[in-house]
């Protein structure tokens, strides 16, 4: 888990804006770098961003502006089939990461654990004067019986780790497991364990991660890659009142998780995987009171957000937003773009924009950092003080590509399906209303002229006198939505992911409005339910 919260005494960062200058520090040549970088990703994540916006139409039952509908075509059916798909899919995710209803982590001993004594025993009725069984005293290398240096009762206390306290008095305590049935065994490592289990899963209730995970799993089922950022050190307020009623406050460093949304993350174009991105990019959309909290946390520049603010929303919407939201609002908006940039910048650039690197970092020809800009100034700069330097952003694919860092998602294999199903339902809803009216024919000749030509029940025609043969002909065309719905429902797939519950063992055969169930095969029924 990465530990760069950069709340450190030691972390190296930006000053503020000095009161009474006019202006502050720009950053010049390194806002051009960063938007540089923002700019490629984001050039080169388009035909990502337009999979994930045909794979969202298709979850919502929209047909897109490549959809194009003949002149004949009066239906606009969409079967959501995709949306059952993602769904079952995403709750699977969910049962299997919270099977325990609980966050998906678990701590373990290792097979040697360090600091803490693996076990130990005590055996209270050991017979008075019984010489304790000669133990060889020849081992292999690697067998863990190795004795430490200094290895004393004192030591051994030392590493009792949980019951350093409840057995400091207790005598003939060994170590190892007890081999005689009256003996006590105690298991240091794991309890030291289980109680780090038990801390972090507090910790990880209070920062909410049970709520962020679901939403990372369910954009890893849609679009196919899921994102989780942290954790970070975050002050947390806990109410308290004195016994006099003045408020007190707690105020307790606690971890902090979070989602990030696939529409918001910007890595690096060559990187198919986190371990060779070299820089990541999110992108905020942030009101003035959301952009002022940051001044209360660690090295942002209060008086920097300030002059920001007061030059005011500068928020451009992308393409994909309003595709998003279902509509378009002609109101602009009313928000800040807030870039946070996590990555490697070059020594020599850093120090071209006032950085005062320190000598032992003098050598390093490149460094990490975390940089918040908005409207062309930098409101936080900060180095990693921390090894190894990780990027704490993650990111889970729901079907691996090999050639990209974005997955696959399960809206995304299912395209064809959506699109057959369709078209083929549109034709038996069109086909259903053309044959169920008729088309007449009309010999006029043979009518008085002037008529109208409408026809309603109780319609009378006046023929002209002595006019032989029929005048009015029905036509009624043939019924073929049976057929297409058959081809609808006979649409056979070969089950690639959960078929459990997204796929029947089951065929269909659709006559009329009876549904006929004959041989074995696998078919897709999902839009029936």
């Amino acid at each position: 888990m990465a530990t760069n919260n950069f709340m450190d005494d030691k972390s190296i960062g930006l000053g503020d804006r000095k009161d009474g200058e006019k202006t502050p520090f720009s950053g010049g040549s390194l806002l051009s770098f960063l938007n540089e970088r923002y700019t490629r990703s984001e050039e080169n994540r388009r035909q990502d961003e337009q999979r994930w916006l045909k794979a969202y139409r298709n979850y919502r039952g929209l047909y897109g502006p490549d959809v194009k509908f003949t002149e004949t075509e009066k239906s606009r059916v969409f079967i959501k089939v995709t949306k059952t798909k993602v769904l079952a899919a995403y709750g699977q995710i969910t049962d299997v990461l919270f099977a325990n209803n609980k966050f998906p982590l678990s701590v373990d001993p290792t097979v040697l654990p360090e600091g803490v004594v693996d076990t130990v025993h005590i055996d209270p009725k050991a017979p008075e004067g019984a010489e304790p069984e000669m133990a060889s005293p020849f081992g292999y290398k690697g067998d863990g019986k190795d004795l430490p240096p200094g290895s004393t009762l004192s030591s051994l206390m030392d590493r009792l780790g949980p019951f350093k306290n409840q057995l400091k008095d207790t005598e003939d305590l060994k170590e190892g497991p007890g081999v005689t049935p009256t003996s006590i065994t105690f298991h240091p490592a794991m309890v030291a364990a289980k109680k780090m289990e038990k801390k972090i899963h507090d910790q990880l209730d209070e920062s909410g991660a049970n709520k962020h995970l679901r939403s990372t799993a369910f954009e890893m089922a849609l679009f196919g890659t899921g994102i989780m950022k942290g954790p970070f050190a975050k002050t947390k307020e806990y109410p308290s009142w004195d016994e006099e009623g003045t408020y007190k406050p707690e105020m307790k460093t606690v971890p902090e998780t979070s989602h990030v949304s696939i529409w918001n993350f910007y890595p690096d174009p060559d990187a198919t995987n986190m371990e060779e991105a070299q820089y990541i990019i999110e992108r905020h959309k942030l009101s003035a009171t959301q952009l002022r909290a940051l001044k209360n946390r660690p090295l942002f520049r209060a008086n920097v957000i300030e002059d920001v603010i007061e030059m005011g929303s500068t928020y451009t919407k992308k393409y994909w937003e309003d595709d998003l939201r279902d509509y378009a609002p002609n109101l602009g908006t009313d928000r800040f773009e807030v870039l946070e940039y996590w990555g490697s910048i070059d020594v020599e650039k850093l120090a071209e924009n006032d950085i005062d690197i320190p000598k032992e970092l003098e050598s390093y020809k490149e460094l990490q950092a975390n940089v918040w800009f908005c409207n062309n100034k930098i409101i936080r700069l900060v180095l990693n003080p921390f090894k190894p330097a990780n990027i704490p952003y993650y990111a889970a694919p729901c079907e691996l590509n090999p050639y990209s860092l974005f997955g696959i998602g399960v809206a995304e294999n299912m395209d064809d399906t959506q699109t057959l199903m369709n078209g083929f339902m549109r034709m038996a809803v069109d086909n259903a209303v053309l044959s169920g009216n008729l088309v007449f024919e009309v010999d006029e000749t043979n009518l008085v002229p002037g008529q109208d030509m409408s026809v309603y029940p109780g319609k009378v025609f006046r023929r002209q006198g002595g006019a032989p043969g029929q005048s009015l002909f029905g036509t009624k065309f043939p019924n073929v939505a049976a057929e297409n719905l058959q081809t609808l429902c006979l649409r056979l797939m070969k089950p690639t992911l959960f078929p459990d519950k997204t796929c029947l063992s089951i065929p269909v055969k659709c006559l009329g409005d009876r549904v006929v169930l004959p041989v074995k095969a696998c078919l897709e029924l999902s839009f029936l339910t």
